[in-house]
């Protein structure tokens, strides 16, 4: 049997609301029904059991009374004439099924599929299938479906949901307390966005997609809500150098921190910056650490500052020479670091705010003219504490309000990165746990300062930069996740660019 879905996952995705009022237009455009278009999800789920869940023999599936729930009908009764040991549980009764979920449970009846009438006659599974709530699921999970999902999630079977685990808002990717943790989830249609960031991205397992005939004409005629750039995108976007170019003719970036005791940041962004194909990298830092940073890196042009009342002209010099200002790595928050972090609102071209930077903007009025700020959800809390009651949990409008509120680019970091600027979105796609590591954050910062200098807009030089520092350490991970040090990415950056 021919898979009819597959790990190869579109490059947009939209909220769940476009899906719900679009699906319907998109298979009437090629002549098909939504009773058929339930029929091809649940022969598309069904098709996983003829190929990665080939062995799964006893088989539970939780259905819920919406379309979700014909979908898990259905399936049942396709895994039930195969012979495969199915046992099916309503979490609501059958009678407030309607339309085409009510005509999906007589089919299962009239197959003589079983019913389990009380969920306490547990059993041993090789897969427990998820289909209580669909795409229109957000708010909380009463505590009866919080039950039975925690014995789920703590079961050792394969656990699959339909469409969207249970429990997580498909457009928001706030996932609700107990909520069902798929170990494969098998999407229809179109990417929902809610699924690809944040903790909903663990909560989705690995995801697959199956089209169900119609996704092609569903994208042709809905506007995608964001961008899932994939890799073969992104290659493409990589800057090329002319063969007469000079290093005058790659940007110059200027990254300022280090304060005293904490030279190994700012050591971090700087390195990573040459490594993204920056043709000069100045730094300034405080004087105690210039000979850490400049060690075994003697391409970088390191300037110490002790006291900055003797320093100004230089300064001012360094801020006329760069094309791209990085403030924060290492930076500290005590009056040299405030001194410094004042100067940066006098610099008239684009400024990389990250780390103590950011603890520093969060607590001043000004903004910055031009900016790319990049925080992860705590920094991102004290961004936004002062000003509004914004849920964390929905990462895309926390993008959105700090891109407003800051007048900047928002690289908002953690599983599944959401880039902003203007009101483009990309969801990143690559990264991994090993990234839990310090410096991670530095390392990113200088990449997106190195693609800027060179001269790349700034959607672009961002989404790039974070796809790379994702994919550098997944290729450095190879050795082992724990214990991944944030240089070990240098020698990938340099690969992955070019």
């Amino acid at each position: 049997m021919e898979a009819k879905y597959h790990g190869n996952l579109p490059q947009f995705a939209y909220t769940a609301q476009q899906v719900k009022d679009n699906e319907g237009q998109a298979a009437s455009e090629i002549g098909i029904s939504l009773s058929h278009l339930m029929e091809r999800a649940a022969d598309a789920v069904f098709s996983l059991f003829d190929h990665e869940l080939l062995n799964a023999e006893r088989i539970l599936i939780l259905a819920g009374k919406g379309n979700n729930a014909g979908d898990a009908y259905l399936l049942a009764r396709l895994l039930h004439m195969t012979g495969r040991v199915v046992s099916v549980v309503s979490l609501f009764s059958p009678q407030l099924l309607t339309g085409d979920a009510q005509s999906a449970y007589e089919k299962a009846v009239s197959a003589k599929v079983p019913f389990i009438a009380n969920f306490a006659e547990r059993g041993s599974y090789d897969v427990i299938v998820d289909g209580v709530f669909g795409t229109g699921y957000s708010g909380e999970l009463s505590a009866s479906i919080k039950t039975i999902f925690d014995y789920c999630n703590c079961s050792s079977a394969m656990r699959l949901s339909i469409d969207v685990p249970s429990g997580i808002d498909a457009s928001s990717g706030v996932v609700a307390e107990g909520a069902f943790e798929a170990t494969i989830t098998m999407t229809f249609i179109a990417l929902k966005q809610g699924m690809l960031t944040g903790r909903a991205k663990h909560f989705c397992g690995k995801l697959l997609f199956a089209p169900l005939g119609i996704a092609e004409v569903f994208s042709a005629r809905v506007k995608a809500a964001v961008h899932y750039s994939a890799q073969q995108t992104f290659m493409a976007q990589r800057l090329n150098r002319d063969p007469d170019c000079y290093k005058n003719q790659c940007g110059h970036v200027l990254l300022i921190g280090g304060n005293k005791g904490m030279g190994g940041a700012i050591r971090l962004a700087s390195e990573a910056c040459l490594r993204a194909g920056a043709g000069l990298v100045s730094v300034l830092t405080h004087a105690d650490n210039v000979a850490l940073v400049q060690q075994g890196r003697y391409e970088l042009m390191v300037h110490g500052v002790r006291s900055l009342n003797n320093e100004q002209e230089a300064i001012d010099n360094l801020f006329i020479k760069a094309d791209v200002l990085v403030i924060g790595p290492g930076l500290g928050q005590d009056a040299w670091a405030q001194t410094l972090f004042k100067r940066c609102f006098e610099f008239e071209r684009t400024i990389v705010c990250d780390a103590d930077g950011l603890n520093l903007l969060a607590n001043t009025q000004q903004r910055f003219s031009d900016s790319v700020i990049t925080p992860h959800i705590g920094e991102a809390k004290r961004l936004i504490e002062n000003d509004s009651d914004i849920e964390l949990s929905d990462r895309f409008t926390t993008t959105s309000f700090l891109a407003h509120a800051y007048h900047s680019t928002v690289v908002l970091k953690g599983p599944g990165s959401i880039v902003y600027h203007c009101g483009r979105m990309n969801i990143n796609r690559s990264g991994s746990s090993a990234m839990a590591s310090a410096g991670m954050g530095d390392v990113l910062s200088g990449i997106i300062a190195g693609l800027l200098a060179q001269g790349m807009e700034k959607f672009a030089a961002t989404s790039l930069a974070v796809y790379i520092h994702g994919l550098a350490a997944e290729k450095a991970a190879t050795d082992g996740e724990k214990g991944l040090l944030a240089s070990d990415l240098f020698e990938h950056i340099r690969r992955l660019l070019g």
